[in-house]
């Protein structure tokens, strides 16, 4: 097995690489992703996958959990703190619901269990690429605060400091942005961001926004924006952050 980067793929249509050690699994997703109109590139563990990541960057990665030398968890951690911006779509074959939490809450984009239809993951990879698409209505720009958001761009800046959002961090706060300030529910804000229903008991919902409060909320500006109406869900408004939490859960 090496370690070696995965070469670039030549061709101008969109890249995935594919990290997975088990070889019939690798080429049976690169096959269909090939057939879906992607350029890919297969690495067969997590070393050859951050070689490669810091060698060149592909328009998405499709990650398996369980890898030799560096295990998939601690890829996403390592690819955000350079590459905020590249989706990340986890395949794995367990089904433990604490490990999904925990992807996606180090910054994975997406969670799909094995065995899953190419169909599926195709969907996926084009719903984690299609940030633009979801951010294509409205105006150009949505100023709030002291947070601006460019759909142009695809860029959110806080006081005047681009914040490192992950694309499914910057769906959702389009998403809310769009309502101005309505409360969405736990099951909309599933549907919208990841194109399906909302299993029961998920949480995927309420680690991303914790994802994204720790980038917009815990910044060094003067309003927070992620409001929680209790048992209802969630909605955006600058608050000051002078103001006492009890204000806040009145709203």
């Amino acid at each position: 097995m090496t370690t070696d980067p995965a070469p670039a793929p030549t061709s101008d249509r969109r890249t995935v690489l594919v990290v997975e050690d088990d070889e019939s699994t690798a080429q049976a997703v690169a096959w269909h992703l090939a057939k879906a109109g992607f350029a890919t590139s297969v690495a067969r563990d997590g070393l050859a996958a951050l070689t490669t990541l810091k060698a060149w960057t592909p328009d998405a990665v499709v990650l398996d959990l369980m890898l030799p030398h560096v295990d998939g968890w601690s890829i996403i951690r390592n690819v955000r703190r350079w590459a905020p911006n590249l989706p990340i779509i986890v395949m794995t074959a367990r089904h433990d619901e604490a490990e999904r939490r925990e992807a996606l809450m180090l910054g994975a984009d997406d969670f799909l269990r094995k065995p899953f239809s190419a169909r599926e993951l195709v969907m996926r990879l084009n719903t984690a690429l299609g940030c633009g698409e979801v951010m294509g209505g409205g105006p150009r720009t949505v100023p709030m605060g002291e947070i601006q958001i460019d759909r142009d761009r695809l860029q959110v800046r806080i006081a005047d400091e681009v914040a490192p959002l992950t694309p499914l961090e910057t769906k959702l706060l389009w998403i809310l942005a769009e309502e101005k300030g309505r409360t969405l529910s736990r099951d909309e804000i599933f549907r919208r961001v990841w194109d399906g229903e909302r299993p029961h008991g998920d949480r995927s919902v309420d680690v991303l926004v914790r994802r994204l409060r720790r980038k917009v909320d815990e910044s060094g500006g003067r309003y927070t924006y992620v409001q929680t109406e209790y048992k209802l869900g969630y909605r955006l408004e600058a608050v000051p952050k002078e103001f006492p939490i009890s204000y806040r859960s009145r709203r």
